[in-house]
């Protein structure tokens, strides 16, 4: 159980990531509305991944009371993280598994539906160069994104963890970190997401989802440093 919880958090984590790189890389305009009923389907798998992770972690944290294990547990979680997303820098990796995952789908509920897959958003290469107005635009996605991830993951992670620290302080620790994920959704939702499909649905977007990526990484990678120096 002490890989599968980590395993199980690293997926979650890499398909909500990973469902943006979707979204970008796959187009069919006779089935639009079906397929992102087929993302959306795939994004809740994260959700599924979850609830195997918080059960384990629970019990380690509850019934064998073990801190050592539940920090090494969370330590792996962050590790395996960085590993699954460090792939998706790979844009023909990226278009590949994209379409490989919502073949699948499609078969599995669709009844194996026609779909024409169109050409997704390119590496805009020239923009990179030339495209200074978009640098400040870049740089508020960056950030947006690090602090949605950071509240997102801190707050399921950590809970356990801290838990020791603040044994009486169950519900308390519990209720914080729901406020800290609600913000973490919120910015995802409301300032992140609109801007991210705006960008797909002018044809463009690569720069936004390797800045989602890249920002997701960073949070992992924080979040082993603040591991390691609360230990």
């Amino acid at each position: 159980m002490f890989i599968i919880a980590s395993l199980a958090y690293a997926i979650s984590i890499f398909i909500d990531v990973f469902t943006y790189h979707i979204k970008l890389n796959i187009h069919d305009k006779n089935n639009l509305r079906y397929l992102f009923s087929l993302i959306n389907i795939f994004q809740y798998f994260a959700r599924a991944f979850v609830l195997v992770f918080v059960p384990i972690m629970a019990y380690y944290t509850e019934t064998v009371k073990d801190k050592h294990v539940v920090w090494e547990i969370t330590l792996l979680s962050h590790f395996f993280v960085i590993i699954f997303l460090l792939p998706l820098y790979s844009e023909k990796f990226s278009r590949a598994l994209s379409k490989k995952i919502i073949i699948i789908f499609n078969n599995v509920f669709g009844k194996s539906i026609n779909m024409n897959f169109d050409d997704g958003a390119k590496m805009e290469i020239n923009s990179i160069i030339v495209d200074e107005n978009l640098k400040i635009d870049k740089l508020i996605i960056l950030g947006l994104t690090y602090v949605s991830g950071f509240m997102f993951s801190f707050s399921i992670t950590f809970l356990y963890y801290l838990s020791f620290s603040y044994p009486q302080r169950a519900l308390t620790l519990t209720s914080i970190s729901q406020i800290l994920n609600m913000v973490g959704v919120l910015l995802l939702v409301l300032l992140i997401d609109p801007r991210i499909m705006s960008r797909i649905d002018e044809g463009k977007g690569h720069q936004e989802i390797i800045l989602l990526t890249t920002s997701r990484v960073f949070v992992h990678i924080t979040l082993i440093l603040i591991l390691l120096v609360i230990k």
